[in-house]
């Protein structure tokens, strides 16, 4: 077994998972694992082991890891997922770049005199003027960087909470309220550009890839961790909610990306078994494979999410841990049922 992934892992009950002064706040993600959740075991794997994430999201593990002067790797097959992953790693050396770029487009913006406005599934969500004024940002997406990119995206989810009173919450779309606030764009977007500046010295690689796939951009015998939070059991919709919305903005067929993703319940386990099997070519030998998961309540049944990926893993050791914690947004309705947030963690060797 290699050296290098002799790692025993130690893991405590967290108080809290709530990391609000960060740059994961940039956006929304629907399902993405806490910064602080991932840290704690980051932390203890060592310093240049490679680390893929193959279900990256929003990139959480794949910066968090580059503080521990991990090789991160992510994956992902959600055009949004690779957007933030990238504008997460990928930022300006000073805020005063970063700033600069902004207040540069946001001035030809507003000089604008012809531009493609918003779909109307996409403009019902906003004020008027607050929708032009996306759509004049929008005019310049493509040359945006990669940090202002990912800043914009979660600005469109913040004001589009605002043109709504505020009565969405910051992961969950919900009914239109009329009449509409106005909410001034380009200064949120501004605001967020300073708010989630936290630079990284980056050593990471995103790649848009589907993890059923893994082995055509991963050389096989190559991952010393595999350390992710895959998509749920009840196949949460990764292109609902704020990302319809955004897709609708730029244009993007969301259906066509949709019908790529594991979304598919009863094609869950095949899929997965696919996944299991490409992280099995590309882990080295005495690689450690961790997956973050959970009991899900499927037609009135419960399944027990370490149970359901053991047996379908070519990875013969394993272990099961368990993690509780409080703190998080489901907290009024834990006190309400008595219970704590639980996370299973399965741990296999290769």
């Amino acid at each position: 077994m290699s050296k290098k992934t002799k790692t025993e892992f130690i893991i405590e009950e967290l108080k809290s998972v709530n990391n609000p002064n960060s740059i994961h706040g940039i956006y929304p993600y629907r399902g993405k694992i806490s910064a602080l959740d991932a840290e704690q075991i980051l932390k203890q794997m060592p310093k240049g082991s490679v680390v893929l994430d193959p279900f990256c999201g929003s990139g959480t593990i794949v910066y968090e890891g580059l503080k521990y002067s991990l090789k991160t790797i992510g994956t992902d097959l959600n055009p949004i997922a690779i957007l933030l992953s990238n504008g997460k790693i990928n930022i300006p050396e000073s805020l005063s770049e970063a700033q600069s770029e902004i207040s540069k487009i946001i001035t030809k913006a507003k000089k604008l005199t012809e531009f493609s406005k918003m779909k109307t599934s996409a403009s019902k969500h906003f004020h008027g003027e607050t929708s032009e004024e996306i759509s004049r940002i929008a005019t310049y997406f493509e040359s945006m960087s990669d940090y202002v990119k990912a800043c914009f995206l979660g600005s469109i989810c913040l004001t589009a909470r605002g043109c709504n009173h505020y009565l969405w919450t910051s992961s969950t779309v919900g009914k239109d309220i009329t009449p509409k606030r106005y909410i001034n764009f380009y200064e949120k977007l501004e605001q967020k550009i300073k708010k989630h500046f936290y630079p990284i010295k980056n050593s990471s690689k995103i790649y848009n890839q589907d993890a059923r796939k893994l082995s055509n951009v991963i050389k096989p015998n190559s991952v010393d961790f595999v350390f992710t939070s895959p998509p749920y059991f009840d196949c949460l919709d990764y292109t609902a909610y704020y990302a319809k919305i955004i897709y609708d903005i730029l244009n993007v067929d969301r259906e066509t990306i949709r019908e790529g993703l594991i979304q598919n319940f009863k094609e869950y386990e095949k899929d997965m078994t696919l996944v299991l099997e490409e992280l099995y070519k590309v882990c080295k030998k005495g690689a450690k494979v961790i997956f973050v998961v959970g009991d899900k309540k499927i037609h009135g049944k419960l399944i027990n999410g370490g149970e359901f990926f053991n047996g379908i893993s070519p990875f013969k050791n394993v272990t099961f841990l368990e993690r509780t914690y409080s703190g998080t947004s489901s907290q009024i309705f834990d006190k309400i049922n008595n219970t704590k947030r639980k996370e299973q963690i399965v741990i296999w060797e290769k």
